[in-house]
């Protein structure tokens, strides 16, 4: 799975400057899943979430949910056997 960089920011392990939209990590390696959990969440040096991961074509979309129909109560009682 790839990330991308939310904010300008600078990699304190590698001093590399990201700035929004820049691919994490810049040169390809791998990153240890503890680092890639304290850049997504915030619990780093600067407090603040650093990278996301990549939406890419290759995943599922959402599809879109429908609205139910109202019914009025006109509706209902017109709709309702008569005895």
């Amino acid at each position: 799975m790839g990330y991308i960089s939310r904010l300008d920011w600078r990699d304190l392990t590698d001093r590399h400057l990201y700035h929004p939209g820049d691919p994490f990590p810049w040169d390809g390696r791998e990153i240890p899943e503890e680092r890639i959990r304290e850049l997504e969440s915030g619990a780093n040096a600067a407090g603040l979430v650093l990278i996301q991961a990549e939406v890419t074509e290759d995943a599922p979309e959402e599809k879109p949910v429908k609205p139910r129909a109202k019914t009025t109560r006109a509706k209902a009682a017109k709709a309702a056997p008569k005895e």
